[in-house]
């Protein structure tokens, strides 16, 4: 007999060498098919290409300051997925800031707002929050998750009833999308914790949040209309409003009520893709919120504590890394109001120090 052609016996090794040894075959009604089903699924999963998360922020700074729930300002409306201006050309584009995996962003924040004479409101305010994102359904529509923690330490007048520290503890969700190439969404809630820890009333809890929408009226302008809830005494709800106007790339315009802001870049770059960016900037507020807090009576009662502000900062952004910034304001129009029948008082001006690190 002719011997076997030599790829004819290639192919029968080959063969051979994808059956499993002789002890270990079973017969086919006992093959473990789902087993291998669950072997083919894993090696598919560890194959695929691990995706981007969007930004939580944009690379252009952000004023300070609350907005009406934690921890947005009005002129970051919709400036996540894409601090881009999209039109009926363009689609949405993942920036450039982004980190890959679910942690974004640590920021701190600490505030001095000068007692003056004996008749002022002295606080020196900390905040702590961690910024996570997660696909919702895609990458592109984001559902950022921000636990965060806030200590107030008050210096009060000595004819205003105030606890000597005031805490703030809140969880933000908010789901950014743009359903059309120039209609985006910005929705959030944020169910938090308001209170001095020393009282007992249901008052402590509150669930605030907003709902806006950016309308890109050009490639440089957009326009936001909206709404916060503010769960708040003083306020219920706010109008959330205004224009963002980008002339060009080193100069915007957030004039979007109740936190606008124009910022000027100084360090004489053009593109929004460097790695650092010097930013100057003068920003206003509408600042305060309300704790549930006992008076020195034993009393429970709720608080607000709310005024106005103009101020002046520069930021340095480095993408990827540490960003700070430092801030100097003029603080007025103060007021201190009780849920009780307790007369209000209205501190006098002041003014205010602020820094800033973000990672």
């Amino acid at each position: 007999m002719p011997p076997e052609p030599e790829n004819k016996k290639t192919s029968k090794e080959s063969e051979n060498s994808l059956l499993p040894p002789r002890n270990l075959r079973v017969s086919r009604g006992l093959f473990p098919w789902p087993l291998l089903l669950i072997l083919c699924l894993s090696a598919r999963l560890s194959a695929q290409e691990v995706v981007r998360l969007p930004a939580v922020e944009p690379l252009s700074p952000s004023p300070p300051g609350q907005l009406v729930s934690h921890p947005n300002s009005s002129s970051d409306i919709l400036q996540s997925p894409g601090d881009i201006a999209l039109s009926s050309s363009t689609t949405t584009a993942i920036p450039s800031d982004v980190r890959n995996g679910v942690f974004q962003k640590v920021l701190f924040d600490a505030t001095w707002l000068a007692a003056g004479k004996s008749d002022g409101l002295g606080i020196n305010d900390m905040e702590l929050q961690t910024i996570f994102a997660i696909p919702c359904p895609k990458r592109e529509s984001p559902l950022v998750i921000t636990p965060g923690f806030g200590t107030q330490y008050l210096q009060s007048p000595r004819n205003v009833d105030l606890p000597p520290r005031l805490y703030t503890g809140y969880l933000d969700l908010r789901w950014m999308s743009q359903v059309t190439p120039t209609v985006g969404l910005d929705l959030a809630i944020t169910p938090g914790v308001y209170s001095d820890f020393e009282q007992s009333s249901d008052k402590a809890f509150r669930l605030t949040g907003h709902a806006a929408a950016a309308w890109t009226w050009t490639d440089k302008m957009k326009v936001i209309l909206g709404a916060a809830y503010l769960d708040r005494p003083d306020c219920g709800v706010l109008p959330i409003g205004g224009v963002i106007w980008t002339p060009r790339a080193d100069l915007k315009f957030d004039l979007v009520f109740p936190h606008p802001r124009i910022a000027r870049r100084i360090d004489g770059g053009l593109s929004t893709g460097d790695v650092t960016q010097d930013w100057v900037y003068v920003a206003g507020e509408f600042a305060g919120d309300a704790w549930a807090i006992r008076r020195s009576d034993g009393t429970d009662d709720q608080v607000v504590l709310s005024d106005y502000r103009l101020i002046v900062g520069v930021e340095r952004k480095v993408l990827g890394s540490l960003s700070a910034r430092i801030e100097a304001g003029y603080v007025f129009g103060r007021r201190i109001r009780y849920s009780s029948d307790t007369p209000e008082d209205w501190p006098p001006d002041t003014v205010l120090l602020r820094g800033g690190l973000t990672y």
